[in-house]
This record gives C-alpha cells, sequence and structure tokens, in this order.
C-alpha cells in the first residue's frame, strides 16, 4: 500500500523561518544598526550634574548607562508583574 501525504501535524515543530519572523529579526537587526551608528556619531566629551554630583563623561558612555538602566528597571517591572498576576490566579480545588 502506497501512503498518501496527509495534513501537516500540528504537534510537529515548523521548521524553517517564517515570515513574520524575517520581517521581526530584520527590523531587529536594522534597529541595533542604526542604534550603533547613533553612538559612534555621540562620542564627545559632555558633562553631567546628577543631584550634588558634577562629572564629564564620554555621551556614548552615557547613553549606554540609560540604556542599561532602563533595561533593568524594565526587566524589573515585568517580572513582578508577572510574578504578581500568576499569585493571583485561583489554584486548582482541594477535594479534602
Amino acid at each position: 500500500m502506497e501512503k498518501t501525504p496527509s495534513a501537516p501535524d500540528r504537534n510537529q515543530p515548523k521548521t524553517g523561518m517564517t515570515t513574520w519572523r524575517k520581517i521581526r529579526l530584520g527590523t531587529i537587526v536594522a534597529l541595533v544598526l542604526l542604534w550603533i551608528v547613533f553612538l559612534l556619531q555621540n562620542t564627545e566629551q559632555t558633562q553631567v550634574s546628577f543631584l550634588w554630583f558634577t562629572f564629564a563623561t564620554s555621551r556614548i558612555l552615557l547613553l549606554l548607562g540609560t540604556l542599561a538602566v532602563g533595561a533593568l528597571i524594565g526587566a524589573f517591572l515585568t517580572y513582578r508583574f508577572c510574578t504578581r498576576s500568576k499569585s493571583k490566579q485561583p489554584g486548582p480545588p482541594s477535594f479534602s
């Protein structure tokens, strides 16, 4: 007997990249390249005043520091919101 091709099984993982994944990857690569160009164009020294501190630093370091602080705050808030929403979900009923 010959096997006839059947419909794709939903449980099998898809191989290859879908169109949306390619678009998303291309967008991410383009944004990273634009960010690198932006950083390289802002390498001159600048004076920063924060509270009672005043210091001179490269703008590239200031921009990278701002990015790092924003990423840490975003990761922390995402973690807090995810753990808070999981704790509010009702658990399975207990039959005792």
